[in-house]
């Protein structure tokens, strides 16, 4: 029997029952170990504010979650990318099990990488993503600004690729301390980078989603600067647009892993930043519940103040 989470319409989360898919060819079946929810984007389409809805784009019901790991319990006659029993990674929503073939985003996981450092896969590859599109210079000094899940891998990602400085912006001193031992050069607050000589810095990515956060960093950028935006925002923006004509800034954003071949480009290369050690799950707390307890995992999802102090929340299905 499959299990899946769904939302039906905003503020509900319900586990739904189906058949198990049957695997075609060249597919396999896999059962879910854990999946990892997504602070923003489940949040914003628990709550009914996703962009997506107001254009059309999409519409409920909507089935959550990106990250999960399991392992194959069974192929069909012409798969051979991974045999039975091995452990993957999916990009799948949350379930007790997946089916993946040759159009889905998934990759085998070696005996290096564990469950929770794999589940840091997708959003390392939205890390990546972000750096490819704002293409810094090698040695330039790079700020990263909101210290969820995606910033403070995003600070990893900086410094294993990048030769320049990593400056972290938060207002959490936790979250500076954890960015210093992630590879951050400097942590601060916003207001402390305001008060001191920073080194120049070209690229400035903001991963909060939060417009206010948005708009702090335009007093902070110069000389041409780019700021890129890497979280999701659900609220219209209202910018003061001085320090964009003043300093000739430009803005720019990413979506996911990227487009095309440089999707499955940007998973296969954040998967050997986890398992050569380079990149891994951020070091702050999370939240484990059995997959049964999903009512309670959305709670606090739901819940910003609580989930500010536990920003990971993982479901296991075992």
């Amino acid at each position: 029997m499959l299990r899946y989470i769904e939302f039906p319409a905003p503020r509900r989360a319900v586990m739904a029952r189906a058949d198990l898919p049957r695997c075609g060819p060249g597919e396999a079946l896999v059962e879910t170990t854990s999946s990892g929810v997504s602070m923003g984007t489940e949040r914003m389409w628990l709550e009914g504010s996703a962009t997506a809805l107001r254009s059309g784009r999409k519409s409920y019901p909507y089935r959550p979650g990106y990250a999960l790991t399991g392992r194959i319990v069974a192929a069909g006659a012409d798969f051979a990318a991974a045999p039975p029993g091995a452990r993957i990674f999916a990009m799948k929503p949350h379930g007790s099990h997946a089916v993946v073939g040759a159009d889905d985003l998934w990759l085998p996981l070696g005996d290096d990488t564990g469950d929770d450092d794999a589940l840091a896969i997708a959003l390392t590859a939205t890390a990546l993503h972000a750096v490819e599109r704002a293409a810094p210079c090698g040695g330039d000094a790079v700020a990263v600004a909101g210290l969820g899940v995606l910033g403070l891998l995003l600070v990893q990602v900086l410094a294993a690729t990048e030769a320049g400085p990593v400056v972290a912006l938060t207002g959490s001193p936790d979250k500076r301390d954890v960015a210093r031992g992630h590879g951050a050069t400097l942590a601060l607050s916003h207001d402390e980078a305001a008060r001191r000589t920073l080194p120049p810095i070209r690229t400035w990515f903001e991963c909060s989603g939060v417009a206010a956060n948005l708009a702090r960093l335009l007093t902070l950028a110069r000389g041409g600067g780019e700021i890129m935006l890497a979280g999701f925002y659900t609220e219209t923006l209202s910018l003061d647009f001085e320090p964009i004509f003043a300093h000739e800034l430009s803005i720019r954003a990413v979506r996911g892993i990227g487009d095309g071949a440089s999707r499955r480009r940007n998973l296969a290369r954040a998967a050997a930043l986890i398992a050569s050690g380079a990149v891994r799950m951020p070091r702050v707390k999370a939240q484990r519940f059995d997959a049964d307890d999903f009512a309670e995992a959305y709670r606090l999802v739901a819940d910003r103040e609580r989930s500010r102090a536990a920003p990971r929340v993982v479901l296991d299905w075992r």
